[in-house]
């Protein structure tokens, strides 16, 4: 233990034990950003955990300047940060010969690459899973579904999703609605590059947002209603009349008002789902007409046409007629039949001569049949005798053939 917490040696005394030694922190720092649900770390943090007996291990910023050379783990602010704007790479080059010419903050937080990785593909699977792809979602309402589906925390969701949106698996936006800023997220499909938020998304989301406001609206206003009228009936029971009469005005104000915003929300709801239809009818209209085109192309590269058909058809025709004449010629064939009359002659003589046999022998005296079949029974009986005196000779041989 004492020497994974040392300091690393020189790589030159040492190869192999350097390097399975980095290897072990390498996977020792992954596995407990997996545990701890956040590609989030310092080292700080780090050494707080793996401290053993007092003694912190003391090679983790050897650790941290090799990952960081190959790429495995990158500043947070870095990580985070878009790619694409203004002075990115200026910053980015500054702060590493900043890091080399000080060293690694033990307070500064970097990224572990693969966790972050890893943590995509588990939201990834999240929302396919939720249906939610193609649908603007809210940040807060992003962060409570993956932290009740998976094992990540807030703190790592962010980082998570970086991964997928320059992948093009995502697209961010920010919206303003009553002065307040909703920052959306839109998860493509399974294979398909995202697309960018368009007006017609930006007008659901606000009017989806609307309907919740308004359900959460009348929720309010009801329990308001409910205390009310406990209020009324402890007015009542204390024999304050007036204060029970004008408490019972409010309630009814307060009916009236959310008797409005149910009629409000409906319509709202109505146009939602007239929207939602709308856009379901555009898809289908789109799935047509691609079906059209590739429909038209199937029958190009075939050389499907109607005259093709037409010249199929008449070819088959003419073969099949050509088939039905050969038919009847092959069955017109004269076959020479001049035979058949002797034959039919031979024929009946035969079962005239076999009648007749019949006959004689059913004129026969009853007793000479008895004699016959006596006399078969006598040679039957004298065959099985002489069948029983014979000797079993297989094993002698004639001398004659010897």
């Amino acid at each position: 233990m004492g020497f994974l917490l040392a300091d690393f040696r020189s790589r030159n005394v040492n190869p192999e034990s350097y390097d399975s030694k980095l290897k072990f922190w390498k996977d020792l720092v992954t596995a407990y950003c997996l545990f701890q649900g956040t590609s989030v770390v310092s080292l700080i943090q780090l050494k707080n955990a793996f401290r053993r007996n007092s003694v912190a291990p003391q090679c983790l910023i050897t650790v941290f300047d090799e990952m960081l050379k190959n790429g495995e783990l990158l500043p947070k602010a870095n990580f985070l940060e878009s790619a694409t704007s203004s002075g990115w790479g200026m910053k980015w080059t500054f702060e590493r010969v900043r890091r080399r010419m000080i060293g690694i903050s033990e307070s500064e937080e970097f990224v572990v690459k693969a966790v972050a990785e890893q943590h995509s593909q588990m939201i990834q699977r999240t929302i396919e899973c939720d249906g939610l792809m193609d649908k603007l979602i809210n940040y807060t309402t992003l962060a409570k579904i993956v932290i009740e589906s998976t094992n990540i925390i807030e703190e790592g969701i962010r980082p998570a999703l970086k991964p997928l949106e320059k992948a093009r698996r995502l697209a961010m936006e920010n919206i303003v609605r009553r002065n307040r800023t909703h920052e959306v997220i839109k998860f493509a499909q399974p294979n398909v590059e995202v697309h960018s938020v368009s007006y017609i998304e930006r007008c659901i989301y606000e009017l989806e947002q609307s309907e919740l406001d308004l359900i959460q609206n009348i929720s309010l206003t009801e329990q308001t209603i409910a205390n009310i009228m406990e209020q009324i009936r402890t007015r009542i029971q204390e024999g304050h009349k007036q204060s029970a009469k004008s408490l019972l005005k409010k309630k009814h104000i307060l009916e009236n008002s959310v008797q409005s915003k149910i009629n409000s929300l409906g319509n709202l709801q109505q146009l939602l789902s007239r929207i939602h239809e709308t856009q379901q009818n555009i898809d289908t209209l789109e799935a047509i007409k691609l079906g059209s085109i590739t429909l038209k192309k199937a029958f190009g590269d075939a050389g499907l046409n109607i005259h093709t058909v037409e010249n199929t058809l008449m070819e088959m025709r003419d073969v099949l007629e050509e088939n039905n004449e050969i038919q009847n010629m092959i069955a017109t064939v004269a076959v020479d039949d001049s035979d058949d009359l002797d034959l039919e002659q031979e024929l009946g003589s035969l079962i005239n001569m076999k009648i007749k046999e019949n006959n004689l022998y059913e004129e026969k005296d009853p007793q000479d049949l008895t004699l016959a079949n006596q006399t078969n029974d006598l040679d039957a009986e004298i065959l099985k005798r002489l069948e029983d005196l014979k000797v079993d000779n297989s094993g002698l041989q004639s001398p004659i053939t010897s």
